[in-house]
């Protein structure tokens, strides 16, 4: 399968599908986006090899990698129920090896990968580097992945990995009242699901403290200004993203069959639920429906922090680099309001 024939950054120009304006990439990103062209179509096999390769899955131990790039840490895992109680799945605990408190603060890790790929270590080095100060029980979880488990499965998944945490919490170490949930890309749409359903459930018994959505995949449509600005010439473009949502939907994409627990966006009632951070690049798909999630918080009485990064695109800021202002920007964003939350 042939990568994308134009830098990203000039695709604007030098592409000739692309009919309608869209912002531009800043400048001091356009090496940073330029350096990696990826195919267009969406290649299951191709993401899930590289996310293994990407986090070292060829060793023994993956996390040793991640433990190696923060020794103050311990790693353990536990095995626990699934939601129906047939399968078990892997929650990954990192924990520092000194805590201050029995009870420190916890955030639950979703990873991306468009719900299709990655595993419970995809991304977890790079966020320890940008929690970096922050100190707190770090939990990442092990869903199923689609197409193989539709949805709202690997959400149900995640769902329980929650519960269970919020239970045992004194085994783990951690606080129940101040865990905060965050996902990635396909994982925050999962974290906004998990927190939906926390809410209609009302388990855990404590609320969940906050949910951060970092450019958050919200809705099977795709059907926004965004979806079609950047339908073509964009890392995880339009066409990737419903390829993606048909593996994780099945036929019921883009149908009134879909609720919200399978494609957040979906949720007509968003009252009740914890704090909120959502971030997104101007410069990708779920732009608007990241947009439009925030502004419906507001409307049913939520709270939210809303971040769009002008002239960035999808998942810019992953490792932070003070040289570039807007990726620094973006991470002491994040940064910021985490430290709110664990205060």
């Amino acid at each position: 399968m042939s990568t994308y024939p134009f830098p990203y950054s000039q695709a604007a120009r030098l592409d000739p599908r692309i009919k309608i304006p869209r912002p531009a990439i800043d400048p001091a990103l356009a090496p940073i986006l330029d350096s990696c062209l990826l195919p267009e179509e969406l290649d299951i096999g191709l993401m899930r090899n590289y996310s293994a390769s990407e986090q070292g899955e060829t060793a023994a131990n993956p996390s040793d990698s991640i433990i190696n790039g923060a020794p103050h840490l311990k790693h353990k895992e536990f095995l626990v129920p699934g939601p129906q109680g047939d399968n078990s799945l892997v929650l990954s605990v990192f924990m520092p090896k000194e805590p201050t408190s029995a009870a420190l603060p916890a955030l639950y890790h979703i990873h991306g990968g468009g719900m299709v790929a990655g595993d419970r270590f995809s991304g977890v080095a790079e966020l320890l580097d940008i929690m970096k100060g922050i100190e707190c029980v770090f939990l990442s979880v092990e869903y199923r992945l689609a197409p193989e488990t539709r949805a709202p499965g690997p959400a149900e998944d995640c769902y329980a990995g929650l519960v269970w945490a919020s239970e045992n919490a004194a085994s783990i170490g951690i606080n129940p009242a101040q865990i905060v949930i965050l996902g990635s890309s396909g994982g925050g749409a999962l974290a906004a699901a998990m927190c939906l359903m926390a809410r209609d459930r009302q388990v855990p018994m404590i609320p969940v403290k906050g949910q951060m959505l970092l450019s958050p995949m919200l809705d099977d449509r795709c059907d926004t200004i965004s979806d079609q600005q950047f339908e073509y010439g964009s890392p995880w473009c339009g066409v990737s993203n419903r390829m993606a949502w048909a593996h994780v939907m099945g036929q019921d994409r883009g149908t009134n069959k879909t609720t919200q627990y399978q494609s957040p966006s979906r949720a007509t009632d968003l009252s009740n639920l914890p704090s909120t951070y959502i971030d997104a690049a101007e410069c990708e798909v779920f732009r608007d429906p990241a947009v439009s999630y925030a502004m419906n918080m507001w409307r049913c009485g939520s709270t939210c922090e809303l971040h769009v990064w002008p002239g960035a695109f999808h998942l810019f800021d992953g490792i932070d680099n003070p040289s570039v202002p807007l990726i620094h920007a973006a991470v002491t964003a994040k940064q910021n309001w985490l430290n709110r939350m664990f205060s």
